[in-house]
């Protein structure tokens, strides 16, 4: 008896001793790179979508700097370049004009990135992967065309026949 409570009792020791804390993460931090622009979000009371100007773009680089990009009404389009990190699930944005930005990151079903400052995401904003296409939220998955449009293979087309007739000049 005493040797199985023993053993039990090194279990519950290792286990304790490999535990993780609450700066784990369980994202890499390969998931936040790349390019992101905003596609809608969530104010604690109903979703709204993110249109026209009001879409921003984050793009994080891999040696942990980015660029948010923003559209001015007067200037157009405008970019701060920023470094970044991640504590757990945790994100720190240091812009270059001296401003910060301590959100807490998340992924939905899609791997959409989601972008809080609120630890129980009660309010935040959805970011998609940038260039990416996706129906309507509501659309139903009848309604969703997974065909190529016409013009986009027709391009597709002229591209292929273009480099054909290149290689046998």
């Amino acid at each position: 008896m005493k040797k199985i409570y023993n053993l039990l009792l090194v279990g519950v020791i290792a286990m304790a001793m490999t535990s993780c804390d609450g700066w784990d993460s369980p994202y890499r931090i390969d998931d936040i790179v790349g390019s992101w622009e905003s596609y809608y979000g969530y104010n604690g009371a109903y979703e709204y979508d993110l249109v026209g100007i009001d879409v921003v773009r984050y793009d994080f680089y891999a040696n942990y700097t980015g660029r948010y990009t923003y559209y001015d009404p007067y200037y157009g389009p405008l970019y701060v370049d920023f470094d970044w990190d991640t504590y757990g699930d945790r994100l720190v944005i240091r812009y270059y004009d001296g401003d910060y930005d301590y959100l807490y990151y998340g992924y939905d079903s899609r791997g959409f990135l989601i972008l809080s400052t609120d630890s129980r995401f009660y309010r935040y904003t959805v970011y998609r992967p940038a260039g990416y296409w996706a129906p309507a939220k509501d659309a139903s998955s009848a309604s969703i065309k997974t065909t190529v449009p016409k013009f986009e293979a027709t391009a597709a087309k002229r591209a292929t026949e273009a480099a054909v007739s290149e290689k046998s000049k």
